[in-house]
Order: C-alpha cells, then structure tokens, then sequence
C-alpha cells in the first residue's frame, strides 16, 4: 500500500465536474466530497447523492471520505463566531443532532465513504460551550457509524474546543477503542503553535487522514493561503514523521486559494509528490 492524494470538487466551485475532472488529469483518483450544487452535503437529497456518485464513477474515481461538519455547532441560545461550515447551521438544537449524525452515515454510505469527520463543538461563551469529551451522542455516533462500517475521525479545528494536542489526545485516547480516529489538518496544528516533531510523533499513530493546506503571514496580523509547500506550514519537517508512522495515508489537498483553485491544487499536487518520502499515487 501506498499513500494517495485526494482533492475536494468544491474547491472549484459548487458543480463538481470541475474538480472531478481535475482530479482525473492530475492522476487523482479519490475524492472528498464537503459540498456540491450550493449545498452542504448533508443537506442533499439522496438522488443528488446518488447523482454525484455517479459522476465519480463515470471518471473511475472513489470518494475517500465524506468532510462532514457535525459537532461543528452550538446551541440555539449560544454566539458563535466566524465560522465556515459550507451551508451547514452552526447553531443546532440538541434534540435534532442526532438526525444528523444517522444523515452523515447515510451519506457516506451512498457515496462510498469509508470515513466521516467530525468536529468538536464550536467554542462560544463560557457557560454555552459544550464538551466532546463525555458527549453521549459520540459514543452513539461511534456505534451507529461502526454497524455501517464506517470509521470517524476528529478534526482538530481552532474554533472548536479540540485543537490543541493534550485534549486531542485525551479524546483519541479514550474513544479510539470504540473506532475514532484523527483527520489531521498540520495547518491548523501548525495555527496553534504545535505542529512539532514531538507533536507529530504523539499524534501519529491515531491518524487516519490528512488535511493538507499551506498558507503566509501577512503585516498587521492575518494570513493568505497558498499552494501547499509554499508557505510557513513545516510540511519537510511532519511529512517524514507522518510516512514514518503511517506510510499509507490519504494526504487531501484543501487549498482556499480564490483566485487561482486549480493552479494551486496542481502545484500542491506536485509538492506532495515530491514531499512525502516515496511519493503519493
């Protein structure tokens, strides 16, 4: 086994053709699949599900995960701040997150997902913000996705109450048993200061999927993205650590580069192949 790319249609734009035909003259051959036809994927009825499926199979190309946005939420009651869920509400009453949870799996199924990401409650006020740790509804989710053999993985987000190393590991820690595992984006561990060797090397083992994004500093504080190995992200320093441990792992590109998505994928593309020791199919 081998490591593989895989790259997200939505990155081109809302029809995935775009990015699915991309993928197939880059010699991509998984998808992620996060939004499509101006929706959140959750949101879309099964045909249109069953429609992108299609396209994908039309181009000989597998959907590698399903980036899906639950527990990327609050209460109705709470504030959360600047959030990009891809359509999907951050603010989703306790009583209907289990209806998504069942959505996502659903989902995933239909379009030959083998894995699922989840998130970790948004951080708001003080008072309002909710815990993954002990949260009924992920030993549920765990269950429900293990029955439909499908695997979740945690994504460590900066907006959400897991980003940092300690927690992420004391939530892998105490689930991995039950099937979870970590859907590790290196530019958000690198945002919080922690995308080190010694991080890496703690984290590795749980890692099931790779986000991976590169982005500058700019003056006055702030950042712009840019081609994956063009930026501040430490990717020579992780990328061996990462093969080391795991040496067949889906590595995603998730650009958000605007203006140029396709040049960016493709000059992300070739860094990765050139990046990871023995290179990525």
């Amino acid at each position: 086994m081998v490591s593989t790319l895989v790259l997200n249609p939505d990155e081109l734009g809302p029809d995935p053709v775009p990015g699915m035909d991309l993928a197939v003259a880059l010699g991509i051959g998984h998808l992620e699949i996060r939004s499509a036809e101006g929706a959140n994927v959750l949101a879309l009825p099964d045909d249109r599900l069953k429609h992108i499926r299609a396209l994908a199979d039309e181009r000989g190309l597998t959907v590698a995960a399903l980036a899906s946005p639950l527990w990327k939420w609050c209460r109705p009651e709470a504030t959360p701040g600047r959030v990009d869920s891809f359509g999907f509400p951050t603010r989703v009453p306790p009583q209907e997150r289990l209806g998504w949870i069942e959505r996502a799996i659903a989902a995933a199924r239909i379009l030959g997902a083998p894995v699922v990401r989840v998130f970790s409650h948004l951080r708001v006020e003080p008072g309002l913000t909710e815990q993954l740790l002990g949260d009924p509804l992920l030993s549920m989710a765990l269950d429900t996705a293990n029955i439909a053999g499908i695997r979740l993985l945690l994504e460590n987000e900066p907006v959400c109450t897991v980003a940092h190393a300690e927690p992420l590991l004391e939530v892998l820690e105490r689930y991995h048993g039950q099937g979870l595992g970590l859907w590790l984006d290196v530019a958000n561990l690198h945002e919080v200061g922690q995308a080190t060797p010694a991080t890496v090397r703690a984290l590795a083992r749980y890692v099931g999927y790779v986000h991976v994004k590169d982005y500058r500093p700019v003056p006055g504080g702030g950042r712009v993205f840019c081609p994956a190995g063009t930026g501040c992200v430490p990717y020579g320093e992780v990328l061996p650590l990462l093969h080391a441990a795991c040496p067949a792992l889906p590595y995603a590109l998730e650009t958000h580069v605007r203006d140029t998505p396709a040049d960016a994928l493709s000059e992300g593309a070739a860094f990765m192949r050139s990046a990871v020791p023995g290179g990525v199919a």
